[in-house]
């Protein structure tokens, strides 16, 4: 279970950047985070707006749609996390 902890943490360094603090590879960095915020908050709205249709016209969806869901709230949540713990990062100059 240990390796499982490692690996996780060393995803989570290579994600926050936690070893890097040139400012010429973090700002790219968190522009690339906002454009995937940006492109999943455009998902969240169609999501949003089939469930609308869907509601209006009676259909069911199968579960590969709320499981679909799921994951891109979870992927939504930690972009987030992740463009906050890189954003303290950033020192004034």
């Amino acid at each position: 279970m240990q390796i499982f902890h490692k690996v996780a943490d060393f995803c989570w360094e290579g994600l926050t950047l936690k070893h890097i603090s040139d400012r010429g590879i973090v700002i790219p960095y968190l522009l690339f985070l906002i454009m995937g915020v940006i492109f999943e908050l455009f998902l969240l709205a169609l999501v949003i707006i089939s469930a609308y249709f869907f509601h209006i016209f009676d259909y069911q969806p199968d579960i590969s749609y709320f499981v679909s869901i799921g994951i891109l709230v979870f992927m939504f949540l930690s972009t987030i996390q992740i463009f906050m713990s890189v954003q303290k990062k950033i020192k004034p100059r």
